[in-house]
């Protein structure tokens, strides 16, 4: 992808920005506030930069292939029911819509094939809200791609630090952090983007404390799809009310009562976001690309038994040449990925074969690959499939280091009396185990192939590469049509 040439130096804005400060000691929210809009693209490293567009490349593309998904209608249906507007469009399809309803679908759609990325650390989907958000405000405002790409890198980096305040607890309470998180970052790129000074900003991530939301009760629904797309549309909201002067707390996050304390039961002293190095130390660095378009728990699982099938030749693994496929997990995903057994080694639905440790595996092992082809093209119920999943016994891991990593193991017991294993610390996409620069435009490209042509791929592809220095960032929208503008 075409980067920006070497040692150019970025511009600054026309007016400086305001910097919130207050003489007491400030809060978590005007901290963050503080970061917002005070923050310069010259302040972010290269290398941040850099991650950044690469996560917008692989964003786009999964919004592509989401945008001919049956799944994407409901959802679009819903926002234009709403109410009609110009300010925004849908990825894909184009609809014109105002901004907190284009970003209500496009983040559904960016997480619509659980496809999009996870900061591992926080178990946290980051670029979906952020950027759902960002271009939604970014054409409603006209923006140019320096100031589309520092507000979606500032969604990034503050819903990664509420997140990953609470990493893995969130997911034992029952909650979601991707649509609690989300909205604060939604919010802060809405805020940077229409220009909101710092008490403005601090409100707008108040009130996002009464507007986040996303539990895990989620069976035999399409729910999980629209918690980025809801946070999105929730943050620009509250930066909507904010700047209309409705004022929110700014205790919103450490206070007694606050996001910390009601949903996890934390004290002020027990919250850490880690904000004295913030602008200094980058988490949206740490986010993880996907190489499956599966839960990410999954996904060690998924590089050890594709190892694996490589190691026996290659060819299917046939279900009578199996004994028994072991596959320790870590206790505290088991609820999302193994449990309960009989329904994840016989899914019944697409998103429970995406949840099934015991289906992806045995996917794995007889086709060679894990894809969108996997879930998306062909039957779920394959009988050599369902036959392996059936021996497959998901164990507790002792050695797991979880959530620091989603590690995964596959044990193969054969028939013949061998056994084979492979052990996968941290899966491929992860920090550590990198996708390549080609990997990422490979996926990008496969996913945006299936509704735009190769002209249209390769022209998104240039564009995001040299993204900071696009006049205006609806030119990157239009590029996203698919020529079925509803």
């Amino acid at each position: 992808m075409t980067k920006a040439p070497a040692g150019r130096q970025t511009a600054t804005p026309e007016k400086p920005v305001e910097v919130f400060r207050t003489p007491d000691a400030e809060t978590a929210v005007e901290r963050l506030a503080t970061f917002t809009v005070g923050l310069r693209l010259a302040d972010i490293p290269e290398a941040v930069q850099a991650v950044a567009r690469d996560h917008l490349l692989d964003a786009l593309g999964i919004a592509l292939a989401s945008s001919g998904m049956d799944f994407g209608r409901p959802v679009l249906d819903a926002a234009v029911a709403l109410g009609r507007g110009e300010d925004s469009h849908v990825l894909g399809h184009g609809t014109p819509l105002p901004a907190a309803s284009a970003a209500l679908v496009n983040g559904t759609l960016i997480h619509g094939l659980d496809f999009d990325d996870t900061h591992i650390g926080a178990i946290y989907h980051a670029t979906a809200p952020a950027l759902a958000a960002a271009l939604a405000v970014a054409e409603e405002q006209h923006a140019d791609g320096e100031a589309f790409l520092l507000a979606y890198i500032v969604g990034l980096e503050v819903g990664c630090r509420i997140a990953g305040a609470g990493a893995g607890l969130f997911h034992d309470r029952g909650f979601h952090p991707t649509g609690i998180a989300g909205t604060f970052a939604a919010a802060a790129t809405a805020a940077r983007l229409r220009g909101l000074d710092g008490p403005t900003t601090a409100s707008a991530l108040g009130i996002c404390g009464s507007q986040a939301a996303g539990t895990l009760e989620l069976a035999g629904s399409s729910l999980k799809r629209l918690h980025p797309g809801w946070a999105a549309h929730s943050g620009i909201v509250a930066a909507g009310l904010a700047a209309a002067g409705f004022t929110g707390p700014p205790s919103v996050l450490d206070g007694p009562l606050g996001l910390y304390a009601s949903h996890l039961g934390l004290s002020a002293g027990e919250i850490d976001l880690g904000l004295e190095d913030l602008g200094k130390r980058w988490s949206c660095a740490d986010i993880a690309l996907k190489p499956y378009p599966c839960c990410h728990f999954t996904h060690a699982f998924i590089d050890a038994a594709l190892a694996l099938h490589t190691e026996l030749g290659g060819t299917p693994v046939r279900p009578e040449d199996v004994a028994e496929i072991i596959c320790p997990t870590t206790p505290r995903m088991m609820p999302a990925v193994t449990e309960p057994a009989a329904r994840k080694q016989r899914p019944q639905t697409l998103y429970e074969a995406q949840f099934s440790v015991q289906y992806v595996v045995a996917r794995a092992l007889t086709a060679g690959r894990v894809d969108l082809t996997t879930f998306y093209d062909e039957p779920l119920d394959h009988p050599d499939v369902l036959a392996l999943a059936a021996k497959t016994v998901c164990p507790p891991d002792p050695d797991s280091d979880f959530p620091a990593r989603f590690p995964g193991e596959v044990i193969l017991r054969l028939t013949d009396g061998r056994e084979v294993r492979r052990r996968i610390a941290t899966s491929s996409g992860t920090p550590g185990n990198l996708l390549t620069t080609e990997e990422v435009s490979a996926k990008f490209r496969s996913n945006a192939g299936r509704v735009l042509s190769e002209d249209r791929v390769t022209a998104i592809e240039e564009t995001v590469g040299d993204v900071e220095h696009l006049a205006n960032v609806s030119a990157l929208v239009r590029l996203c049509r698919s020529g079925t503008a509803s």
